[in-house]
């Protein structure tokens, strides 16, 4: 509205700031309508909630840096998480979050638990079902409508997650296909707070689901592209979350 008002000669000026604002009066959609037509866009909360564990497999890449390496990532109900990426020359990064415990293990850093605030971040963002736009309202303070924006180059409704625990989250959903097509946060880790943010494109059809195939992400200074070639449903098993030996000689008795 602002921008029209100034690019209006000023004799008018008076009389279309009195107008009622038909251009702002366009009420937001709800928390629940976004959230639900997201659902309802990749395939529906029936088919979603039948999934109980996903793996993932595709290619990272750091243009910058020369790096690609092929990832696998894995997830199972309630809350379990892990990911293997093979860099070649270097070996492989590995993290992971076994429902209690938060970890990982790679070739500069050796093993490493996290602890303290890290960790209670990753407990809050690790219930299974958000990957597919299905949240626990109870373990937030909060979740706002901010505006109508752009983001990723398109019409998105930005909505803001304040967890009881945890970093708040900037999350994007299209105006025009419902999609999650993005998010805004900050992750804690060893380095200190690290500003995230992410696009999340491609969405392709794997079984009764449709997911981004294409992650582009931005931290510390490093752009990274994740592409997704192949995604598999309830089919993870137990071990792909098992915490590796050199990580159990940290766990306190």
């Amino acid at each position: 509205m602002m921008q029209i008002t100034r690019a209006i000669a000023s004799t008018f000026a008076v009389a279309v700031l009195s107008l009622p604002s038909l251009a702002g009066a366009q009420a937001l959609p709800s928390v629940t309508e976004i959230l639900d037509r997201h659902v309802t866009a990749i395939g529906g909360r029936e088919a979603a909630l039948a999934v109980s564990s996903i793996q993932q497999r595709g290619t990272l890449e750091m243009a910058a840096m020369g790096i690609s390496a092929e990832v696998t990532m894995a997830a199972a109900k309630p809350n379990r998480s892990s990911m293997v990426m093979s860099i070649p020359g270097l070996g492989e990064i590995q993290q992971g979050f076994n429902g209690d415990i938060a970890w990982s293990n790679d070739p500069m850093s050796g093993p490493r638990l996290a602890e303290g605030e890290e960790l209670a971040a990753r407990k809050a963002a690790s219930n299974f079902e958000e990957a597919f736009g299905i949240y626990d309202m109870e373990k937030f303070t909060s979740i706002t409508v901010v505006e109508k924006t752009m983001f990723g180059g398109e019409d998105a409704y930005k909505l803001e997650f304040v967890r009881k625990v945890g970093p708040k989250v900037l999350t994007y959903y299209s105006v025009s296909t419902g999609l999650y097509i993005g998010s805004q946060t900050s992750i804690v880790s060893p380095m200190g707070t690290i500003d995230v943010n992410a696009v999340a494109s491609n969405y392709k059809a794997f079984g009764n689901l449709k997911l981004p195939t294409r992650i582009e992400q931005s931290q510390a200074g490093q752009d990274v592209v994740i592409t997704m070639s192949d995604v598999t449903f309830n089919e993870v098993k137990d071990d792909a979350f098992a915490v590796p030996a050199a990580v159990q000689a940290l766990i306190k008795p």
